[in-house]
């Protein structure tokens, strides 16, 4: 919800840390259609979850031996930094990119594809990195930092955003 104007997550959020003079407003979360009071529909925001190709497809089934990963390559550093996303949509409702432009993906769903594209396991790396730089994807990011100053869990959305351009410049110049 959003608390003193700000989105939180307000089942760990302590009341004494955010009561302003001994009150507290609450408000639905931001960006998001209000079913009712203070609920929201969160469709949208998976359906952008989905659209940046969010979903893990795995290159091998149960038959096949457990991929090894190797814990400490710098691709497997950069899915660990951001793979901890619970979905709140805090940083959704935190970003104004979102509130601008309602065919942007947001930051969590640029997030996750960024886990993917950097998972070596995942089978469809090109078609999450065409999605995520397509269209609403990471280009329309304004780096103003919302979702990352606001995240409940600490993660930084900005920084998987970031990668995702640096990535397409590279992959940008590789082909000229």
């Amino acid at each position: 919800m959003t608390v003193n104007g700000k989105p939180r997550w307000t089942c760990r959020t302590h009341v004494r840390r955010v009561a302003d003079g001994g009150e507290i407003t609450i408000e639905p979360l931001r960006n998001l259609p209000i079913i009712k009071d203070l609920v929201v529909d969160m469709e949208e925001f998976f359906n952008k979850w989905q659209r940046a190709g969010g979903v893990f497809l795995g290159k091998t089934d149960r038959t096949h031996r457990p991929a090894h990963i190797d814990t400490e390559s710098e691709k497997r550093r950069r899915v660990d930094e951001a793979i901890e996303c619970i979905n709140c949509a805090v940083c959704y409702a935190a970003c104004d990119v979102v509130h601008w432009d309602k065919d942007y993906l947001g930051p969590a769903a640029l997030n996750r594809a960024w886990t993917l594209v950097n998972d070596e396991r995942h089978a469809d790396v090109p078609g999450v990195f065409r999605k995520a730089t397509g269209a609403g994807g990471c280009g329309s990011c304004h780096t103003h930092g919302s979702c990352m100053s606001h995240c409940p869990i600490n993660l930084s959305p900005t920084a998987s955003i970031a990668g995702m351009k640096r990535r397409s410049l590279f992959d940008l110049f590789g082909k000229a």
